[in-house]
């Protein structure tokens, strides 16, 4: 999958283990994470704590099972995302060629979803609905899309970054 192509999954999780997630995300001790974005002078400033292994691997073979294709996994961490500003950017990097996100828990709203970007402009809007997994490859432009809401309330998803291995 190369270039502008997304791929949404309502009810990602089986319901048992969503409610338990949903239950829990909000309890996670979260840190502060600073990336600075690839080709940008814009630090990337973050809320996460890593997830537990069995839930990577979930996320991991349910991904492989989408794609048809095998990954390791860069990392996958819980966040924690209140208001921000617009920070269009690409993840891809050597450890790195596809992306998800799971919404897990927040208010269902269009601007507390994903918004991705073609030529520089906000091209599609993904809004947030719990259990909505959102899928993509890494060199796709993409921000939270927190800083359109009027609503400051905070989201949590899950995000897993993967190689193509």
């Amino acid at each position: 999958m190369e270039g502008f192509n997304i791929i949404i999954k309502d009810n990602f999780f089986e319901k048992e283990l969503f409610e338990k997630l949903k239950i829990h995300i909000s309890n996670y001790r979260y840190a502060a994470q600073d990336h600075t974005l690839t080709n940008s002078n814009y630090n990337h400033v973050w809320f996460s704590c890593p997830t537990e292994k069995n839930i990577e691997n979930i996320i991991k073979n349910k991904c492989e099972n989408i794609f048809n294709k095998k990954f390791r996994v860069n990392f996958c961490h819980y966040t924690l995302l209140a208001s921000v500003n617009a920070l269009p950017h690409i993840d891809l990097n050597d450890n790195c060629d596809h992306q998800i996100i799971i919404y897990i828990k927040g208010n269902t709203n269009l601007h507390k979803g994903t918004g991705f970007y073609l030529n520089d402009e906000l091209n599609t809007h993904v809004g947030f609905n719990e259990n909505r997994a959102v899928l993509w490859h890494s060199n796709t432009k993409h921000s939270p899309l927190n800083w359109a809401s009027d609503d400051k309330s905070k989201r949590y998803s899950i995000i897993c970054q993967l190689k193509e291995i």
